[in-house]
């Protein structure tokens, strides 16, 4: 038995560990084998004293302690081969770490730079939205204050005609007409047709002999005038304004028949002229008062 088979023995259960546990390979290897030389050594000694030690038992020795090198030296070889292998590969982790820890920060700077991108892109999308509805309703303004466009709404049917057997100059003419239609829009009318033709700004009422024309097409009596517009102030402020005033006058002096009622659905058609090229929309048409600018 050897010494360290004795010193196991002696280690109480649940103390230190034993040192053939903690002591490092290369060591314990190195440690055994000279214990063991030494123990065959003294054996020798003990067996020359007294003469019955047979002289091959140093050939076994010498062969143990042989084998016991080449072990130790095939140990320590092996030791430093995987050291080696150990630091080359430990190496190579902390470089792909250090490259990991490159490109994940090359990452969340480019989530940076896309996710700002992003709000920018989303802030102007809802900018380009607002001015997107803003332009569709001034585009419809626009086409509704031009003309251009159907338009239907409440509004007001006013009928006008001769008196009968009236003398040619007693007639309605394209002037009494033009005075209400100029009354009408500064009422507040949003649309106005006489007898389905709208009136507009490149349009006209005119006087051919007897008939009258509006854009140039012929009308026939009675004349019926469609307004879309504020049913509870038009025809209040028809009678405020000078054009309806004016109208009215030559009205009674001349005996037109006149009449007017209010209307839940009222269709005025688009514009039957070519296509407006150019326009713009007056922030203060709504606001003025005077005649400047009215349809003729």
């Amino acid at each position: 038995m050897t010494m360290v088979d004795v010193e196991e023995r002696r280690s109480p259960p649940g103390g230190a560990l034993p040192p053939h546990v903690t002591t490092p390979l290369l060591q314990l290897i190195t440690e055994r084998s000279l214990d063991e030389d030494y123990a065959h050594v003294a054996a020798r000694r003990s067996a020359d004293s007294l003469g019955t030690t047979p002289r091959s038992t140093g050939w076994t020795t010498v062969l143990a302690v042989a084998t016991f090198g080449a072990l130790a030296t095939m140990a320590a070889v092996q030791t430093s081969r995987d050291s080696d292998v150990q630091e080359l590969s430990q190496n190579g982790l902390i470089r792909q770490i250090e490259a990991g820890r490159g490109e994940v920060a090359q990452l969340q700077r480019q989530i940076t730079t896309l996710t700002d991108a992003g709000i920018a892109a989303e802030t102007t999308n809802q900018t380009l939205e607002t001015q997107a509805v803003d332009q569709a309703a001034r585009l419809r303004r626009l086409e509704i204050r031009t003309g251009y466009v159907a338009v239907r709404g409440p509004g007001v049917r006013i009928e006008v005609t001769s008196a009968p057997d009236a003398d040619p100059n007693d007639e309605v003419r394209d002037e009494d007409l033009a005075l209400l239609v100029n009354g009408l829009f500064v009422a507040g009318a949003e649309a106005i047709a006489v007898n389905d033709f709208r009136i507009i700004a490149l349009g006209s009422i005119r006087n051919t002999n007897r008939a009258i024309h509006v854009n140039g097409r012929p009308l026939t009596p009675p004349y019926v005038i469609e307004v879309i517009g504020d049913r509870a102030t038009v025809q209040a402020r028809l009678l405020e304004s000078a054009s309806g005033l004016e109208f009215f006058g030559l009205a009674d002096a001349l005996g037109f028949r006149y009449v007017s009622q209010n209307v839940d659905d009222v269709r005025i058609p688009a514009a039957r002229l070519r296509p407006l090229r150019h326009a713009e929309e007056d922030a203060d048409a709504d606001d003025r008062t005077d005649e400047e600018g009215a349809q003729p």
